[in-house]
C-alpha cells in the first residue's frame, strides 16, 4: 500500500509584540527622518516621470516636508499604538490636493506612501540593534494600519478635487463653445483651460432621440449616464456642449487635415449612435476660419434637424445628403407654391400615402401595390385620384419630380 501524502507541519506562531514606546530603535529612526526623506524623494524621481518633471523648488521644499511629516506621524502612531487620526493626515490630503492640481496622476501620488513605507521600514532596519528584532517587527502592523488609514483618505481627497477640476474644465469648455458659436471673442475662456485654439474647425450638430424608459427607471439618471456615455466617445482635442438630448461638438483641426477631420466626424457620429443605444443623427459642417463657425454650426444644426424631421436613419449626414431637402426649406414663392400642391391631398390621407410608398419604390407600381397590398386596378384608381386633385400625373417624369418636391415640403412643415 504506498503511502498517503505527507501533513505538512504547521508553521510556528510569529508573536508579534506591541511596540514599546520607549524603544530606544524608533528613537534613532526619528533622528533618521531627514536622510530617510532624501532616500524616498530619489525613490519617488527613479520610479516616476511625473515628479522629475515637478518644479525643482517644489520638491526640496514640498514634497521634503510632506515625506517627512509622514514618517512623523507614523512613529507617533506607533508609540501610541493608535491609527493616524484624521487632523493628523490634513496636511497630506492638502498635498494630495495639489497633486491633482498640478496633474500628478492618482496611481504615482499613491505609490509614493508605499515607496516612503519601504524605504523607510528598510532604514530602520538599517539602524535595528540584534536585541531590537521584536520592537522593528512591531513597526510591520503598524505600518499596515497607517496605510490602510492614510491611502484611502488621500486618494478620496485627490478624487474629490479632480471631480471638481474636471467639472470646472467641462463648464469652461461650454463656455468656450458658445462664445466660438456665437463668434465672440474665445481667446481668454481657451487660455484659462490651457488651450491653443486652431483656426479651422469641423462642427458637428447631435440630435439624439428620447430612449424609451423602463418601469420604474429614474429619469435623471437614464439622462446622466447617457450624457457620461457620449462624451466617453469624444476625441481629446474635441470642445463639446452635449445634453441627453444632443449638442454640439467642435473638431479643430488644419487646413491640410480638414478631409480627414469630416470623415473622422462621421465615424465619431456612428460611435456615438452606438453609446447612445437609441437614435442619433449628425449634422456635419466645416468651417475654415474661427469666423465661419457660426455659419457651420447653423449649417449643421439645420441638417440635423432636416433628417430628424424627415426620419431619416441614424447616422452622419453633411450638406450634399439633404441638398434638395435644404434648399426646400428656405422660404420663399417657390416654397409656398409647392406646399399648395400637397395641400390638395391634405384630406385623403390614403392618397397621400400611397404617393409617399410610390415615391419610396422608384415609382414602381407593382412593388407600390405589394408593399400596400392593394390590387393593381385599385393603385392605378389612387394615382390618377392624384393627378385629378393636383393637376400633376405621377407617370409623367416632370410631373413626379414636382410631386416629390411638394411632398418634402409638406412633411417638413412645423
Amino acid at each position: 500500500m504506498a503511502p498517503g501524502p505527507r501533513m505538512r507541519e504547521p508553521l510556528p506562531v510569529v508573536d508579534i509584540q506591541a511596540p514599546d514606546p520607549q524603544a530606544p530603535l524608533y528613537e534613532r529612526a526619528a533622528t533618521q527622518i531627514p536622510g530617510i526623506s532624501e532616500k524616498v524623494l530619489e525613490a519617488f524621481f527613479a520610479r516616476s516621470a511625473a515628479y522629475r518633471q515637478l518644479p525643482h523648488q517644489l520638491v526640496d521644499r514640498e514634497i521634503t516636508e510632506a515625506v517627512s511629516r509622514n514618517l512623523q506621524v507614523f512613529l507617533r502612531a506607533l508609540r501610541e499604538q493608535r491609527p493616524p487620526a484624521p487632523e493628523e493626515l490634513a496636511d497630506q490630503i492638502a498635498t494630495a490636493v495639489r497633486r491633482a492640481q498640478q496633474g500628478v496622476p492618482l496611481d504615482v501620488v499613491l505609490s509614493t506612501y508605499h515607496v516612503a513605507a519601504h524605504v523607510g521600514w528598510m532604514a530602520m532596519a538599517d539602524v535595528a540593534e540584534q536585541d531590537e528584532l521584536d520592537d522593528l517587527l512591531a513597526t510591520v502592523p503598524a505600518l499596515l494600519q497607517y496605510l490602510s488609514v492614510a491611502v484611502p483618505a488621500v486618494a478620496a481627497s485627490y478624487l474629490t478635487e479632480q471631480q471638481q477640476l474636471h467639472a470646472e474644465r467641462r463648464e469652461a469648455g461650454r463656455a468656450l463653445v458658445a462664445a466660438l458659436l456665437t463668434g465672440r471673442e474665445a481667446e481668454p475662456l481657451a487660455e484659462r483651460i490651457g488651450l491653443d485654439l486652431a483656426t479651422d474647425h469641423v462642427v458637428l450638430a447631435v440630435r439624439v432621440e428620447a430612449p424609451p424608459l423602463a418601469e420604474a427607471a429614474d429619469a435623471r439618471f437614464a439622462a446622466h449616464a447617457l450624457v457620461r456615455r457620449l462624451r466617453a466617445e469624444l476625441p481629446r482635442h474635441a470642445l463639446s456642449a452635449l445634453d441627453h438630448d444632443g449638442g454640439t461638438v467642435l473638431l479643430p483641426t488644419t487646413a491640410e487635415n480638414l478631409e480627414q477631420e469630416l470623415a473622422d466626424a462621421a465615424d465619431l457620429v456612428h460611435r456615438l449612435h452606438t453609446a447612445a443605444g437609441t437614435g442619433l443623427v449628425g449634422g456635419i459642417a466645416a468651417a475654415q476660419g474661427r469666423a465661419e463657425i457660426p455659419a457651420a454650426a447653423r449649417q449643421a444644426a439645420d441638417i440635423a434637424e432636416l433628417v430628424a424631421r424627415l426620419r431619416r436613419p441614424p447616422g452622419a449626414y453633411v450638406l450634399d445628403d439633404v441638398l434638395l431637402e435644404y434648399q426646400l426649406c428656405r422660404p420663399g414663392p417657390g416654397r409656398q407654391r409647392l406646399a399648395l400642391v400637397m395641400d390638395k391631398l391634405a384630406e385623403h390621407p390614403d392618397l397621400l400615402h400611397t404617393l409617399r410608398e410610390f415615391l419610396n419604390s422608384d415609382h414602381n407600381r407593382h412593388r407600390t401595390a405589394e408593399k400596400l397590398h392593394l390590387h393593381r386596378n385599385t393603385l392605378n384608381y389612387r394615382l390618377r385620384r392624384v393627378t385629378e386633385l393636383t393637376g400633376y400625373n405621377p407617370a409623367d417624369p416632370a410631373d413626379i419630380r414636382l410631386l416629390a418636391a411638394s411632398l418634402i415640403v409638406h412633411d417638413l412643415r412645423p
